[in-house]
């Protein structure tokens, strides 16, 4: 199992033109930096592993992160 820890971006870093898009920030993977994540304002949550290029989104954040302590 990894540790993954989803930190929060501060909230200017949101694109007001993008009307679904809730909050955004950076994914730590074991400590390292390895992508970014966004919650939706449809309730989803979404990762994107960057030196992979895989895009992952569950229904909840804690269902996120189990998915990546996991699969990543």
């Amino acid at each position: 199992m990894h540790r993954v820890k989803l930190e929060h971006n501060d909230d200017c870093t949101l694109d007001p033109a993008d009307p679904y898009l809730a909050m955004r920030g950076s994914l730590f993977i074991d400590g390292h930096e390895a992508g970014w994540w966004e919650q939706r304002r449809d309730g989803t949550w979404k990762a994107h592993i960057k030196h992979i290029a895989l895009d992952i989104v569950e229904p909840s954040r804690e269902r996120l992160i189990e998915r990546l302590a996991r699969d990543a």
